[in-house]
């Protein structure tokens, strides 16, 4: 399983072994993995290269350690760290998604957007996001119609941005918002979550290439279940 003559590190290779044990349900979520002894006996390796393989399990989120009881596999989450649609995030993952619309109309512009919006009418999106038969995400967006034409229901089963580049746009960044909230019953039967469950809520304000607002997203995420990594870069030539 393990080839010590390969250039690829051996804790790379064991690390990655692990990965498909999970993923073939060998270890299922919240069960305990082999301990470090039985592993070094199985790939007969060195107990600071299994403890290396592990490590990095643990900081992806893929393990979790308990400390006097051993080793588990965490609950699997969302991940999303890049700019790019729930659907498109989800289909890379090789995850099964369902979305299932909520509400879909026409609206005036509500007077705490006119100075986000400025136009009259607004298309206002409500989707429930499923993953793998569970609710994972509720996201509302508001899109002015005047930028993108007919829309009709049976579109918004795929991907938003997709929809949108359809009409011409490129969508290059976005400028979120992330806060812990408590939510209504309403929210939480929609996601079908528990009153303890942590749920996080974001608003997001999605721009074109030219720097056009093409829409206006409020999204509520279980925190349980979705992970939301945000890379920061200092600017070349800025001042510490």
């Amino acid at each position: 399983m393990i080839d010590k003559n390969s250039p690829i590190p051996v804790y790379y290779q064991l690390k990655n072994d692990l990965i498909k044990k999970i993923a073939k349900g060998v270890w299922k979520p919240g069960e305990c993995i082999s301990s470090e002894r039985e592993l070094c006996e199985i790939y007969e390796v060195s107990r600071m290269t299994i403890r290396q393989a592990i490590g990095e399990l643990v900081q992806e989120g893929i393990l979790l350690r308990k400390k006097g009881k051993g080793t588990f596999v965490c609950e699997q989450k969302v991940n999303q760290k890049d700019m790019m649609s729930f659907t498109e995030m989800i289909n890379q993952s090789g995850r099964k998604l369902d979305t299932k619309v909520i509400e879909f109309e026409v609206i005036d512009t509500p007077d705490d957007m006119q100075d986000i919006f400025i136009l009259d009418k607004l298309y206002k999106i409500t989707r429930k996001r499923i993953v793998d038969g569970e609710s994972i995400a509720l996201e509302t967006v508001y899109i002015p119609v005047d930028y993108c034409g007919s829309i009709n229901k049976e579109m918004l089963s795929g991907s938003l941005y997709k929809i949108l580049e359809g009409f011409g746009y490129t969508i290059t960044h976005s400028n979120s918002s992330i806060i812990a909230v408590n939510v209504n019953d309403e929210i939480r039967g929609l996601l079908e979550c528990e009153k303890d469950t942590p749920i996080l809520k974001t608003i997001n304000k999605t721009f074109t290439s030219s720097d056009k607002l093409l829409f206006l997203e409020e999204a509520y995420y279980k925190s349980d279940k979705f992970t939301l990594q945000v890379n920061i870069s200092r600017k070349e030539g800025e001042l510490l």
